[in-house]
């Protein structure tokens, strides 16, 4: 029987609080995802993003790395409905 992921991100900021709506399409945007084996890849590129919320699956961890004004922002994508909708 396969062991599925879970992960507890509670602590992170959820992209779909984002005021004025997250920079999905943003170049200093990336997108990291940990699948439910455990496998990490990232996305830097539109069609890379786009290819990557299509196939993410709901035991799968997608992060979003947006620079802030001092540091670097790590948000949980939180809606993966609302991510592909914005991303196309």
């Amino acid at each position: 029987m396969p062991r599925f992921a879970e992960f507890d991100a509670s602590s992170l900021r959820h992209t779909s609080a984002v005021e004025g709506g997250f920079p999905w399409r943003g170049q200093t945007v990336t997108l990291i995802q940990v699948d439910a084996k455990g496998i990490v890849s990232q996305a830097t590129r539109v069609t890379e993003k786009r290819a990557m919320l299509a196939q993410a699956g709901p035991k799968d961890l997608i992060l979003a790395a947006w620079p802030g004004q001092w540091s670097q922002d790590v948000f949980l994508v939180d809606d993966l409905k609302a991510a592909r909708e914005e991303i196309d």
